[in-house]
C-alpha cells in the first residue's frame, strides 16, 4: 500500500498549490454581458435593478415567462414592464399583446441592441450601431434632449458598447427622447391608447459599469423618470435574457465561473486518476467457472425409462390423482375428501368447466383408486381428461 500512499501524497500537493496560486492569484472581471439582476460583474444589471426598489412604490417582480404568458387577457392598467436585453425576440402573438397591455394604459420599457422582426415592421424601425474607426477615441457618450433636465450633458461610456441607434423610425410617431455623441437617436416614444412604449437601443447603458463610470448614474435617473412614479405594479423580465425558469442544472453555474471551472475539473482529473491507479488487482485472478449445465432433463428421461420398464401404470395414474387433487384444493379451497356428486357441482361451478366433463373425470379417479391395475389405454384416456379439465377451466 505504499505506493497508493504516495500518490495520495502527490495529490494532495497538486491542490495544495493550486489553491495557493488561486488565493494569490489577483480577481479576473468577468466581462459577459449577461443583464442579469443577479449579476454585480460590470455588465449585469444589479444596481439599476435595485434603484427601481426606490424609485416605484410597489417593489419590482422579476418575471421569467414570455410576455404573452404575462399579458395575455390582463385587464390591469397603470402597470410598468421592463425589459433589458441584447436581444429581444418576441414572437407575433407576443407582440399583438403587448401592444393591446400598452393600449389599456400601461408602459413598456425596452432596451436592446435588436428587436425582432415583428416589432420593428410594426414600429417601421431599424436599429444599427455607429462605425468606428482607429482614429476614433476608445468612447461613446450618451444625452437626453428633453429641455426639463436642463442643460444638455454628455454621459460617456468605454468600450462602444452603448452606440446602437435607430437609423430609421416613424417621426410622425415616435417622439425622440435621447441621442448619442454622432447625432444618433437611440430613444424613442411611442403612444398607443392609454400607455406609451420606450425603446432604446443601447442596453448597456443601465449596466453596472456605466453606472458606476463618472456621473453617468443621472442619465440612468433622468431615462427612467419618464415611467410612471405611481405604477399599480412593476415587472422586471428575465425570460429573454435566461429563459424559462432560469438555470435549470448546477453545472451551469459553475462552468460560467472561472474559478470554479478549474476547481470541478481539476477535482474531476483527480477522481479519474485515483480510479486508473486504484483499479489494479489486489488479489489472485478468480478461476472461471463453467455454467451448471441443466439436468432437468436428464432427470426426467432417467425417470421415465423407470416407469417405461416396471410398466406399474397404476402407480403413475395414483401420482396423477394426488397432483390433480392438490391442484383444486390450492385453486378452488374445496374439500377432497368426498368426490360425492355435490362436490362435482361444486368444482363444475367454481372451475366453469361443464358438469359432464368433471363427472367423466371424477369418474375415471374413482376408478383408479378401486382397481387393482391400470392399462395403458386407461392411463393415456385418464391424462387426457386431466388435461382438459386444465384447458377448459376459466
Amino acid at each position: 500500500m505504499r505506493w497508493l500512499r504516495g500518490y495520495i501524497v502527490i495529490i494532495v500537493l497538486i491542490i495544495g498549490a493550486y489553491l495557493y496560486a488561486e488565493y494569490k492569484r489577483p480577481p479576473v472581471i468577468d466581462w459577459t454581458p449577461t443583464l442579469s439582476y443577479l449579476d454585480k460583474i460590470p455588465y449585469g444589471t444589479f444596481i439599476v435593478f435595485n434603484q427601481l426598489k426606490e424609485l416605484f412604490l410597489e417593489k419590482p417582480e422579476v418575471l421569467r415567462i414570455p410576455v404573452y404568458d404575462k399579458v395575455n387577457n390582463s385587464k390591469d392598467s397603470g402597470e410598468v414592464y421592463i425589459l433589458v436585453a441584447g436581444e429581444i425576440s418576441t414572437s407575433g402573438t407576443d407582440e399583438k399583446e403587448l401592444l393591446q397591455y400598452i393600449s389599456r394604459g400601461n408602459t413598456v420599457f425596452m432596451a436592446a441592441e435588436n428587436f425582432s422582426k415583428g416589432l420593428r415592421d410594426t414600429l417601421n424601425i431599424k436599429v444599427k450601431s455607429v462605425f468606428y474607426t482607429e482614429f476614433d477615441k476608445d468612447s461613446v457618450s450618451l444625452h437626453l434632449v428633453n429641455p426639463a433636465f436642463g442643460k444638455e450633458v454628455s454621459y460617456q461610456m468605454q468600450k462602444h458598447t452603448v452606440d446602437g441607434y435607430f437609423s430609421e423610425f416613424d417621426t410622425a410617431k415616435a417622439a425622440v427622447l435621447g441621442m448619442n455623441n454622432k447625432g444618433k437617436v437611440n430613444f424613442v416614444r411611442y403612444n398607443f391608447g392609454k400607455g406609451q412604449l420606450l425603446l432604446h437601443a443601447a442596453p448597456m447603458a443601465f449596466t453596472n459599469y456605466f453606472i458606476l463610470t463618472d456621473k453617468n448614474s443621472r442619465y440612468i435617473e433622468q431615462a427612467l423618470s419618464y415611467l410612471p412614479k405611481d405604477a399599480t405594479a412593476v415587472y422586471w423580465d428575465e425570460y429573454y435574457k435566461i429563459g424559462r425558469g432560469g438555470p435549470t442544472t448546477p453545472l451551469r453555474v459553475i462552468l460560467s465561473k472561472p474559478p470554479l471551472k478549474a476547481a470541478y475539473f481539476l477535482a474531476l482529473a483527480s477522481i479519474i486518476l485515483f480510479i486508473l491507479f486504484q483499479s489494479k488487482r489486489k488479489q489472485r485472478i478468480i478461476p472461471v467457472l463453467e455454467k451448471p449445465r441443466n439436468a432437468t432433463m436428464d432427470f426426467v428421461e432417467t425417470v421415465s425409462r423407470v416407469y417405461y420398464n416396471q410398466q406399474n401404470h397404476r402407480n403413475i395414474a395414483l401420482k396423477k390423482v394426488t397432483y390433480l387433487l392438490d391442484n383444486i384444493r390450492s385453486m378452488y379451497g374445496l374439500q377432497t375428501q368426498n368426490l360425492d356428486e355435490e362436490f362435482e357441482k361444486r368444482l363444475s361451478h367454481k372451475s366453469g368447466v361443464p358438469i359432464q366433463q368433471v363427472r367423466e373425470m371424477v369418474s375415471m379417479v374413482h376408478r383408479v383408486r378401486s382397481n387393482e391395475t391400470v392399462l395403458a389405454p386407461e392411463l393415456m384416456h385418464f391424462s387426457r381428461l386431466i388435461d382438459e379439465f386444465y384447458k377448459s377451466r376459466s
